[in-house]
């Protein structure tokens, strides 16, 4: 469980220093306040990037050239292990229990975070990009293994775009080229759509458990140019590459559409439907991740993500976080809300933010 969280000139921080004493927490504080840079920061923890920029130096306070993050977890025993990020010009250090860390893999390894904000609903509503790097990352929180599958991946496309942009290559290695990166491209294919399965039997699960409904999710795996190498190889494919000067076919094109009681919910779902499909999808990932038994933590976030829920879809969906027996983090407005009078008695933890300034001085909580 996270239990300390020490943040230094990041976004609207020059330096925060936050206890945490339950499993169950709610930050609530007026727009601009910094509840989102805290979970922000727990994000960046996780993944090394920000849900909000993929441009690290845009995090730094307007007033540093730098900035610290760190936390410290506490297991079951009561033992402590400190994760910490530092970021300096283009330089990245990230270390855990003071010992500098080199890969992605030993990060999972300690510490993962679910995270849920209202640009979520992207997955459902923008493009093919985000769906596969959902499940890519999703797979990747349960199988740190699965990142040297993507790595031989991109490897391959790589080269074989290199190949192609050149505008010429001969039929011995565009022949080459193309078997590895099919031979590649169902290897993780295969893998995508075993998760999504997963996923989806998960979440429908929780639709007859928790909503008694009849609804029902349902994943559409979509893969481009879905054909044999034979067929790669005879059907004028080189020549559409070579004159486009990139690969046309392999799982980096892939997609998969979210249906919702038989139609794509990118078009027919509400938003409020949309967003109990994105909260129901975080769940399912969540479930999934538990029932693999993986060491470290794991936290779920959830950024002012309930306020648009009526009071009866609020009764409903809390017993279903409450079940997950994880830690919990929301953010709220100040303003009276069903879901504060809901965890007031479950113990948990309520920090206000307006109660501190938050430039120029150390604030503990």
């Amino acid at each position: 469980m996270l239990s300390k969280l020490t943040i230094k000139n990041f976004r609207c921080f020059d330096q925060i220093n936050i206890n945490f004493n339950s499993s169950l927490i709610l930050i609530e504080g007026n727009n601009g306040s910094g509840k989102t840079s805290i979970l922000e920061a727990l994000h960046f923890l996780g993944y090394l990037k920000s849900f909000r920029t993929h441009i690290a130096k845009e995090l730094i306070n307007i007033l540093s050239d730098n900035f610290f993050i760190k936390a410290v977890f506490t297991d079951n025993e009561n033992n402590e292990n400190n994760l910490q990020v530092g970021f300096s010009g283009k330089k990245r250090l990230v270390k855990i229990n003071e010992k500098s860390i080199q890969s992605y893999k030993e990060l999972m390894h300690f510490y993962r975070v679910i995270t849920l904000t209202e640009d979520d609903l992207a997955l459902i509503k923008e493009g093919p990009d985000l769906r596969r790097s959902f499940i890519d990352q999703h797979i990747l929180l349960c199988d740190s293994t699965y990142l040297i599958i993507l790595k031989k991946y991109r490897q391959i496309l790589e080269n074989r775009n290199a190949l192609l942009n050149n505008g010429y290559c001969s039929d011995e290695e565009y022949a080459l080229w193309t078997k590895q990166l099919l031979e590649q491209s169902l290897i993780i294919q295969d893998i995508r759509q075993k998760y999504l399965l997963d996923l989806n039997k998960a979440i429908n699960s929780l639709f007859s458990t928790y909503f008694n409904d009849t609804f029902k999710i349902k994943f559409i795996y979509e893969i481009r140019e879905s054909k044999s190498y034979d067929f790669l190889m005879k059907n004028h494919l080189k020549d559409n590459e070579l004159r486009q000067r990139r690969s046309l076919f392999g799982a980096h094109l892939d997609d998969f559409s979210i249906i919702f009681s038989d139609k794509k919910s990118r078009i027919f779902a509400s938003r409020g439907q949309q967003k109990l499909i994105v909260l129901l999808i975080k769940i399912a990932q969540i479930k999934q991740i538990l029932e693999k038994e993986l060491n470290g933590s794991l936290i779920f976030i959830l950024d002012d993500f309930m306020t648009d829920f009526d009071i009866d879809k609020i009764n409903k969906i809390m017993p279903m976080l409450f079940d997950l027996n994880i830690q919990l983090i929301f953010t709220t407005p100040l303003e009276e809300n069903p879901l504060k009078s809901l965890i007031l008695g479950k113990n948990a933890q309520i920090l206000n933010l307006n109660e501190f300034d938050r430039l120029g001085k150390n604030i503990n909580i």
